[in-house]
């Protein structure tokens, strides 16, 4: 395996907003079994973006739900938790594994509540869609089962997670299919956060970006394809294990550093 892949599993619906699905590897109408999917995180320049995106003209296309008002991109935000302490962000034994989220992509449709699981290279990712009514449900003492998200209160509640803080970027995102297999790519751009202690996933407004850089992200179900290779080596790309959720932390001086690393 190569040292540059991160193998993502993801199991559960992708959808958005205005009906459509989240851009992503794996079937959006069915179960996703197994580690088919790497994922490789590089920060770059705009520059670099432009060559990119030239590279890859003719073997990816824009995703389906571009918006062209927006540069071609689309909002994400995230609700990010932690516990009191910020056992996450320090990965205190028994939280150096799992983050949990909401996320919603654009501004309206369903909110996906989300454990995302790294175990060494290996990545898994386990999703629900909820509707924004249901995020009430996250505040409660107790589960009461029976709706898409309890699994992940119940797991908020035995960790003691509350949301900490909301991220906002803007997603340029490809796809297409590359030596047989279906490949994506991202670029994110300005990354904003705000402090919050609620669930709803209101985008965070524009304001100073908290990277100078974009995230620029390789997506591949198997082994990485010959166009991405020849991206990473031509640019002399270097792998990059940002984390927008503790870049934000940081920058906040909300923790005390102890010489902890990006995830």
């Amino acid at each position: 395996m190569s040292e540059l892949c991160e193998p993502v599993e993801v199991g559960g619906a992708c959808a958005t907003n205005n009906g459509l699905e989240s851009p992503s590897l794996f079937n959006p109408d069915g179960p996703n079994d197994g580690p088919i999917a790497y994922e490789i995180k590089f920060l770059v320049s705009e520059a670099q973006v432009a060559e990119i995106a030239e590279r890859v003209r003719g073997h990816l296309a824009l995703d389906a739900y571009a918006d062209p008002a927006m540069g071609n991109a689309y909002l994400t935000t995230s609700v990010y938790t932690d516990t009191p302490a910020f056992d996450v962000y320090y990965r205190t034994d028994g939280y150096d594994r799992d983050k949990l989220r909401g996320r919603r992509y654009g501004t309206t449709g369903p909110v996906f509540v989300e454990r995302k699981t790294k175990r060494g290279d290996k990545v898994r990712k386990l999703r629900a869609a909820v509707s924004e009514r249901d995020l009430v449900e996250l505040v409660a003492p107790a589960s009461r089962g029976e709706w898409a998200g309890d699994w992940f209160h119940a797991e908020l509640l035995a960790k003691n997670l509350r949301p900490v803080c909301r991220v906002t970027y803007e997603r340029v995102a490809y796809l297409g299919t590359v030596e047989g297999g279906t490949v994506r790519l991202t670029f994110d751009r300005n990354v904003r956060g705000t402090l919050c202690g609620e669930w709803a996933p209101v985008p965070v407004p524009r304001g100073a970006p908290l990277l100078g850089q974009v995230i620029a992200e390789f997506k591949f179900r198997t082994a990485m394809p010959a166009l991405f290779k020849g991206i990473v080596a031509d640019l002399a790309l270097t792998p990059t294990p940002v984390s927008k959720y503790r870049t934000f932390v940081r920058g906040t001086g909300l923790v005390a550093e102890r010489g902890a690393e990006d995830a």
